[in-house]
């Protein structure tokens, strides 16, 4: 089961900034279809004043997160996802535990999209 959610008033951000969303968003539900077994998976995008917030949550194994090696072929995920949100002044946390699923939150500034009349 994959569920969405929006709370808050949605409003178009810069472009950047929804790409990084765009592009965590995926590359967490990637994540989430090959390593954790997950029956469910909750993704959250919420408006908020100062800031936009996507959660993801999922059911599956869980990890450690500090135990996540970045050698050969995976483990760039997280690694990547938190730099893109870095690099547009956002936060990137991760939180997992063996047997008790995954939380990942990246937050952005809310920074709207300038309109053009």
């Amino acid at each position: 089961d994959l569920v969405l959610d929006t709370t808050g008033e949605p409003v178009p951000l810069l472009p950047e900034l929804e790409v990084v969303l765009f592009r965590v968003a995926q590359e967490a539900l990637v994540n989430v279809g090959k390593h954790a077994g997950a029956g469910r998976v909750g993704l959250t995008l919420s408006y908020m004043d100062d800031m936009v917030v996507l959660d993801v949550r999922d059911d599956g194994r869980g990890f450690v997160p500090q135990d996540v090696v970045t050698t050969g072929e995976s483990g760039y995920g997280l690694a990547a996802m938190g730099q893109r949100v870095r690099r547009v002044s956002g936060a990137f946390t991760v939180e997992s535990a063996p047997g008790e699923g995954t939380a990942l939150c990246a937050s952005v500034p809310a920074m709207p999209a300038e309109v053009r009349s």
